[in-house]
């Protein structure tokens, strides 16, 4: 008891480790205020970036060693502002915690982009798959006019997957390492990687230097929801599906959803079209082809694998708290 006591009359809590906690509180205020997008701060940098986009790049015939030139000069005029503008808040603020939680909240938009997954659930469920394509393609690169009712099932799955790994596992990850302007800093990388996407011809040069960043800051949180699928479906089910020919995904992307497919027991890659070009990809088989009813179960391996990394957090804290008592 008299340890206990000696705890709490230290001030113990300036010793902890602050970002798991803030992200723990953060995160469950942005499950309960959900903003809406033309609200969002993100959905105005996404048209920073297409404005910025089509001023620099304004033909894609150019020598494509300019176009690379271009595209990586366009990538610091976009990212500086806003970093430089959080970076100076930090400088002034006497409140450095609640603007790392407020960096990390305007960095999340997860909630909002899955009622926009269900939205497209429940337009497949009334057949109205005229209205689910429209629905789909603000969230979709690929051409979705093409797409059949088990096509747009397939490309809901694997948006659904990649897209919180994405932007809500490696938001997470990189405010537990960098804070506030990690979180930020990396999210303006992801958005920028997929407004400017080299998957697009269009952006095939110019969006290269975007792509590249955005693939390798998102490697590691990735690997960890590849893992997380891994141990809970089965370590050698998805070594074995990963074993196929990789084409088209780069290798963090291609592992995920050798893990999604196992755990969907769905099909899933194969054949897309992106603008009017036909991509070739890696074809990941299953038992069945993919309905709209799996479109959910993917939403719940998405919250299985967020709670897990939550978890994971959680530890962290019990572990600090553990370590501060021993002393």
């Amino acid at each position: 008891m008299l340890a206990w006591l000696e705890l709490a009359s230290s001030v113990w809590w300036q010793q902890l480790w602050p970002e798991p906690l803030l992200l723990i509180a953060t995160v469950l205020t942005s499950r309960l205020l959900v903003l809406p997008s033309s609200y969002h701060p993100l959905t105005l940098f996404r048209y920073y970036a297409r404005q910025l986009g089509r001023k620099v790049h304004p033909d894609p015939s150019r020598p494509r060693q300019q176009q690379v030139l271009s595209g990586s000069l366009a990538v610091l005029v976009a990212i500086a502002p806003p970093v430089m503008l959080g970076y100076s808040l930090y400088l002034f603020s006497e409140l450095p915690l609640a603007l790392d939680a407020l960096l990390l909240f305007i960095s999340m938009d997860w909630a909002l982009q899955r009622r926009q997954v269900l939205a497209v659930t429940h337009s497949l469920s009334r057949n109205q798959l005229a209205l689910a394509k429209e629905q789909a393609g603000v969230l979709l690169l690929r051409d979705s006019s093409r797409l059949t009712e088990m096509g747009l099932s397939k490309a809901m799955i694997e948006t659904a997957i990649l897209r919180s790994c994405r932007l809500e596992l490696g938001v997470w990850f990189w405010f537990v390492l960098g804070g506030g302007i990690g979180a930020l800093l990396y999210r303006l990388l992801q958005e920028l990687g997929q407004q400017w996407n080299s998957k697009l011809p269009y952006h095939a040069a110019f969006g290269k230097l975007a792509s590249w960043l955005s693939n390798c800051s998102a490697a590691i949180p990735m690997a960890i929801a590849s893992s997380i699928l891994a141990l809970q479906y089965g370590i050698k089910r998805c070594i074995r599906q990963g074993r196929v020919n990789r084409l088209f995904f780069n290798l963090p992307s291609f592992y995920i959803l050798s893990c999604a497919s196992v755990a969907t027991r769905c099909k899933l890659g194969g054949p897309a079209y992106y603008a009017t070009e036909k991509i070739t990809r890696t074809r990941f088989t299953q038992q069945r082809e993919p309905g709209w009813r799996d479109i959910g179960i993917s939403i719940r391996i998405v919250h299985f694998i967020q709670l897990y990394f939550m978890l994971l957090i959680v530890s962290l804290l019990l572990l600090q708290l553990a370590i501060l008592f021993m002393r």
